[in-house]
């Protein structure tokens, strides 16, 4: 147990960020005490390790658990809001798990991009758009707006799998695990079809751009630097350059220019702002204002402006449920396999939220716990 706890305690500090000087001025304890559980010199109580897995953040069953129930080879990338506990990572590659399987049960291999590692947007930009470029080739989408950009990449074999998941500020992550293949999952709840699929381009360009970093042994999210190359990848893999150009030669609406491209009006923004032809704060402002008098109510980040996307133009899991009848079709699952794998998506994500909730509230009570 010493050993396991030792081993467990130092992957969390860490990916806490956390000195041991910090970490036992949190939890009370003494900094050298922190040293010895992570030598596994000593062991702590049952009252100071629950202290240390609430200052943590984690349970007592993450400080207990062998080293190999924490996933390895993986990394997740997810908004920088979200700072969930691993578990939810564990239960995502379940996810992963479930769909691989699936694909195995019917001969399919499992699909990863191609790489082109970019870790840097400062003086890579064109290069980035590049990079863009060749994956839309890759989808065969040439250069005008995407319709359906879930639809496309799950042609190709990407496994995307779309669910409601009530946590603000995330909107989504990604998993490449070499004999499994990428895995994207975005979060549909309360969030527009144009952010999910700014989510989707995103992921993407984690995926294609960052992909050395999945391959840590760590679970994280990506830099700053790096979220900005993926950022700029979604862009200009929703937007192309020359089109936009092109189209922004018959109408300057933003309106119609986010129509036409089927994306977010923050996009539009952003790509005007980095042409340089517009303030991106006072068109902002100015938009604000206007919405602000049409609608008698605030434009909040999480509002697209009209005419936004309609949810019914992009079903969501096409691809998985489709591969669970043409298992069951073939004989390669029985009928009681194919509902467990539909129902096993709602069913961990409902398992992470209740166990989400319990940690939200298990508050001080996490002392009254025994080994």
């Amino acid at each position: 147990m010493k050993e396991n706890i030792a081993k467990n305690l130092l992957y969390y500090r860490k990916k806490a960020k956390l000195s041991q000087e910090k970490l036992a001025e949190l939890a009370g304890v003494a900094r050298q005490s922190i040293s010895n559980y992570e030598k596994a010199k000593t062991l702590p109580d049952s009252k100071t390790l629950a202290s240390l897995a609430q200052t943590l953040s984690v349970t007592l069953d993450d400080l207990l658990k062998s080293k190999n129930a924490i996933p390895s080879s993986l990394k997740y990338h997810t908004s920088n809001s979200f700072n969930e506990k691993p578990e939810f990572v564990t239960n995502v590659l379940g996810l992963l798990e479930k769909y691989a399987t699936l694909e195995r049960a019917i001969d399919i291999s499992p699909y990863v991009p191609e790489s082109f590692p970019c870790h840097e947007l400062e003086g890579n930009d064109k290069n980035i758009q590049e990079i863009a470029e060749k994956f839309r080739y890759h989808l065969k989408l040439g250069d005008g707006p995407i319709l359906n950009l879930f639809e496309a990449v799950e042609q190709v074999g990407l496994k995307v799998l779309r669910k409601p998941i009530p946590i603000p500020g995330f909107f989504g992550l990604s998993l490449c695990v070499p004999d499994k293949g990428a895995f994207v999952l975005i979060n549909t709840y309360q969030i527009s079809i144009e952010r999910q699929l700014f989510t989707l381009g995103h992921e993407l360009g984690h995926l294609i751009c960052h992909r050395s970093e999945y391959n840590q042994a760590v679970m994280g999210e990506g830099t700053e630097i790096e979220e900005k190359v993926a950022d700029y990848f979604a862009s200009y893999l929703l937007v192309p350059q020359k089109e936009f150009e092109r189209f922004y030669q018959y109408t300057k609406e933003i309106k119609k220019l986010k129509r036409h491209f089927r994306v977010s009006y923050q996009v539009i923004l952003k790509r005007l702002a980095e042409m340089r032809i517009i303030d991106y704060g006072k068109e902002q402002a100015k938009l604000c204002a206007i919405y602000k008098k049409e609608y008698n109510a605030s434009l909040k980040r999480s509002i697209e402006l009209p005419p936004a996307l309609d949810s019914s133009d992009f079903p969501e899991n096409e691809r998985y449920e489709n591969l669970v009848w043409i298992a069951l079709n073939t004989n390669k699952i029985s009928k009681e396999e194919s509902a467990d794998f539909l129902n096993q998506i709602d069913k961990t994500i409902m398992q992470f939220l209740e166990a989400r909730q319990k940690i939200l509230t298990l508050g001080d009570e996490a002392a009254t716990y025994t080994i």
